[in-house]
């Protein structure tokens, strides 16, 4: 008898749970994801682990920054667009 309980119990709060994901706005989940524009990158010799600049993750023809808000600010860079 506790087992049918248990599974009864089981079924109904699938059933609220799945009810609750049928509610949520896909604009919400989009927004939560955040790629940004630069990526952390070795740019010298100083070790194979050294990771000193910042370079434009989209286009790495473009050059790279000591700083990652020079690298954020740069207009040259664009932002990365996610097409679902």
């Amino acid at each position: 008898m506790i087992s049918k309980t248990i599974f009864v119990c089981i079924f109904v709060f699938s059933f609220f749970a799945l009810r609750q994901c049928r509610q949520m706005d896909v604009g919400e989940i989009e927004s939560k994801l955040v790629i940004p524009k630069c990526i952390h990158s070795k740019c010298s010799d100083q070790g194979f682990f050294q990771r000193d600049c910042w370079c434009c993750m989209k286009d790495l023809t473009l050059p790279c920054f000591k700083k990652q808000s020079d690298c954020e600010s740069d207009w040259h860079c664009p932002p990365i667009q996610l097409k679902l």
